[in-house]
């Protein structure tokens, strides 16, 4: 058979002919590490957005309740003073769960005198009715005698409606009042600072002494029942 120039013998199989192809050459190893270099990049930006999408659709997993949407107004503050050990605490007046409006002048005493006055423990959680949340403010519950005990009063402060906290209370059966701030306002005027990048309220507490002056302060958003350790060592030394 005659072999055209389209066509050779194979070595091993004389019998069999292939066709002339260009030969096939594998890409440098150095191209392998370049494209592995650029794919490293895009591999970080996709582990950072999933880490923001688990954050960010948590409430809407762990029920309606924790998904509550807040004002907006709240989310665009921004924290330009903190309040330190020793600062005057900051004034507010807000209204509880139950309608009733709390400030921190409803713990003096008559005519402003000290000796008669209540120092007042201060927590600010996040709220929704979220697992770290309910952890605190049923630590803060158990330990409620003791702190009465010591004659200080206790304050929970977040961002959920009075409607939410009314059904929140009662369904933990927290004795003290839980205080409604959904514009973030007295948060912003204490200067409490977002964690995880923003996207979490800080979890911070205060005591506040008969002076009206901060005793201690306390911020751990991962550490929820140790504020209240943290706040009844404090009023111990008071």
């Amino acid at each position: 058979m005659e072999i055209t120039d389209r066509h050779r013998i194979c070595p091993s199989h004389p019998s069999l002919t292939t066709t002339n192809q260009p030969p096939q050459t594998k890409p440098p190893m150095e191209y392998h590490r370049l494209t592995s270099r650029s794919r490293s990049p895009a591999v970080a930006i996709v582990a950072v957005l999933a880490v923001v999408v688990c954050v960010v659709t948590a409430p809407a997993l762990l029920g309606s309740s924790f998904a509550r949407t807040r004002p907006m107004s709240a989310v665009s503050r921004s924290v330009s003073t903190r309040a330190q050990v020793g600062d005057i605490a900051p004034a507010f007046s807000l209204p509880s769960e139950s309608g009733k409006k709390y400030s921190l002048a409803n713990f003096k005493g008559p005519l402003g005198i000290e000796a008669l006055s209540k120092p007042v423990v201060v927590f600010f959680y996040g709220g929704q009715g979220s697992p770290s949340c309910t952890k605190e403010a049923e630590a803060f519950a158990e330990a409620y005698p003791e702190i009465k005990a010591m004659g200080a009063e206790v304050l929970g402060i977040s961002r959920d409606s009075q409607e939410f906290s009314q059904e929140w209370k009662a369904e933990k059966g927290l004795p003290f009042p839980l205080l409604s701030d959904e514009d973030g306002a007295v948060r912003e005027g204490f200067g409490i600072q977002k964690d995880l990048f923003g996207l979490l309220d800080g979890r911070e507490t205060y005591v506040i002494g008969k002076d009206g002056k901060i005793a201690m302060k306390f911020n751990d958003q991962f550490a929820p029942e140790k504020h209240v350790d943290k706040a009844i060592a404090a009023l111990a030394d008071l």
